[in-house]
């Protein structure tokens, strides 16, 4: 599906039956979640052989209570908190939900759908269901400080602010792997790049807002002449 992120696929199989299920979201894993923001799960139910039921589940109560379950289509809510839906014979199914993340969400929330996949091969037949699998999920950042590249010569130095345009304060930085960092009084910190390396560096900056939420950025820095690293990304001298 296009315009789609995978999350996870699950399968089980009996004898010459089988059964998948897939899970995609219209949210990009690889970026952070924010309070308010709603986007769409798909899960879909492949079965095979032509068993009588295969039925998908996703385990509401895995997901964590920085989201809720909106509008969902095909996909019912069961009395233990678990979504299901079923595909018959060798018909394909898929279901889908709106997720939206709270307003109060507490930043650094995790959320990580899982789901089962069961077959039950014939009416009144007990059902042959997978583990439980997860494999890509989502984390809620109340806030996202961009990170920044920069480039600098061997032996140069950059110092960047204690601090961003909208009010958050630099509260920690993690170890360079190859230059040193100072902190001033100020709350401004400055990297020094060594003297007789070139190629890539990076650190880590948090930020903290008025009500202690977190936020990190990470700085990349290249040193030395870009024309020796192909395919280097744009970036801002220091």
């Amino acid at each position: 599906m296009s315009g789609w992120f995978p999350l996870v696929r699950a399968w089980v199989a009996q004898g010459p039956y089988g059964g998948v299920v897939d899970l995609a979201a219209t949210a990009d894993p690889a970026l952070a979640l924010v309070p308010g923001q709603r986007f769409r799960l798909a899960m879909t139910v492949t079965p095979s052989g032509g068993a009588y039921r295969t039925y998908g589940y996703l385990l509401g109560e895995d997901l964590g209570d920085a989201v809720i379950l909106e509008e969902p289509q095909d996909l019912r809510r069961l009395p233990n908190g678990r979504y299901a839906a079923f595909a018959s014979q060798t018909q394909a199914i898929t279901a889908t939900c709106v997720v939206r993340v709270r307003d109060d969400a507490p930043d650094g929330s995790v959320v990580m759908p899982r789901v089962v996949v069961g077959l039950m091969t014939a009416q009144g037949e007990k059902l042959v269901p997978s583990a439980g699998i997860e494999d890509r999920g989502f984390h809620v950042r109340r806030r996202t400080v961009p990170g920044r590249p920069l480039l600098l010569a061997p032996g140069g130095h950059v110092t960047l602010p204690g601090g961003t345009a909208d009010g958050l304060k630099l509260s920690a930085v993690s170890p360079a792997r190859r230059g040193m960092l100072s902190c001033a009084p100020d709350g401004s910190v400055t990297y020094q790049a060594p003297a007789s390396y070139q190629g890539y560096d990076r650190f880590t900056c948090i930020y903290e807002d008025l009500v202690g939420h977190t936020h990190p950025s990470e700085v990349v820095i290249h040193i030395g002449d870009l024309g020796m690293s192909p395919g280097a990304l744009n970036v801002f001298y220091g």
